[in-house]
């Protein structure tokens, strides 16, 4: 995967040698495969929405794909987590097809499609920083707005403390979940991450080549010369390009910022800059309207 690097964690090994000794080797090898295609899906989609992807992060827990900037907003993070969870029940389909034609197989593939089907199963619980919580807090913020993702981060709590009392039930058990445990200390940590993983926009990073052979639709945002750079880059979606105008508070035109303009301020500009600030600082910029 060309700008991607496979970066892995003290802790998958710890993982790979417990499960060996456990005589699971096998299973954790499927499993190790199954979660880099599953992440493989994730880099793939977001590649094509114009996203770019910095790092597949091999750890105890699985695999995290990571970029610099706080994650997408919108249609395109529902696209991308549903990636994964897709990938893999698709994996699962190949498995049975692969049965169906060669019934030996199954006993060399069982784990592989055990391991593919846990995988999307457990991402689409309604969980954030799983898939299914990216896919919920996606439909949210539609609704809600920035407060979507504190939502799915309080839901993820709530189950996470469900799970955790399945665990304590399970101790009155012959056999108790310890599995379950763990997940819901993961899950109950995973409420209280920061949300800046994942991806870091191409649309300042464009494939060039890609751009010119496909095409991409431009469009103009306007914005009041007393709002934040930030407000500009939560405008700025995958699958455009765009320029900005800054107007003042009777809309007439203060500056404006063609696309190369706008991708360097982004990328060089801290976002809690005021346009106002940013404008009289660009020499470069194409003053409108009045001199400032």
């Amino acid at each position: 995967m060309e700008g991607v690097k496979l970066n892995i964690r003290p802790g998958f090994w710890i993982f790979v040698v417990t499960a060996t000794v456990f005589r699971q080797g096998y299973f954790a090898v499927m499993y190790s495969i199954a979660v880099i295609l599953h992440e493989t899906a994730h880099y793939i989609v977001a590649g094509r929405l114009f996203y770019r992807c910095k790092e597949i992060r091999l750890g105890i827990f699985g695999a995290v794909l990571y970029g610099d900037f706080q994650d997408v907003n919108g249609a395109d993070r529902i696209k991308i987590a549903l990636a994964g969870p897709l990938a893999n029940l698709a994996l699962c389909l190949v498995c049975l097809a692969v049965w169906w034609i060669v019934p030996d197989s199954y006993y060399y593939t069982e784990s592989f499609f055990t391991a593919n089907l846990t995988m999307a199963c457990v991402n689409m619980l309604p969980c954030y920083p799983l898939d299914g919580g990216r896919v919920l807090t996606g439909l949210l913020e539609k609704r809600i707005g920035d407060r979507a993702l504190l939502l799915t981060k309080y839901l993820t709590a709530i189950l996470s403390l469900v799970f955790f009392a399945v665990f304590l039930l399970s101790l009155f058990l012959r056999s108790p979940l310890f599995s379950v445990g763990l997940f819901a200390i993961g899950l109950f940590s995973g409420s209280f991450a920061k949300g800046r993983e994942m991806y870091e926009r191409t649309v300042f990073a464009v494939n060039r080549p890609f751009f010119l052979k496909k095409g991409m639709e431009k469009k103009t945002l306007v914005f009041c010369e007393n709002n934040l750079l930030a407000d500009v880059a939560k405008r700025m979606q995958g699958n455009f390009v765009y320029c900005l105008e800054v107007v003042d508070m009777d809309m007439k035109p203060v500056a404006h910022f063609d696309i190369a303009q706008l991708e360097q301020l982004v990328l060089s500009v801290p976002l809690d800059t005021p346009l106002h600030s940013v404008v009289r600082s660009q020499s470069s910029v194409t003053r409108v309207g009045r001199a400032l």
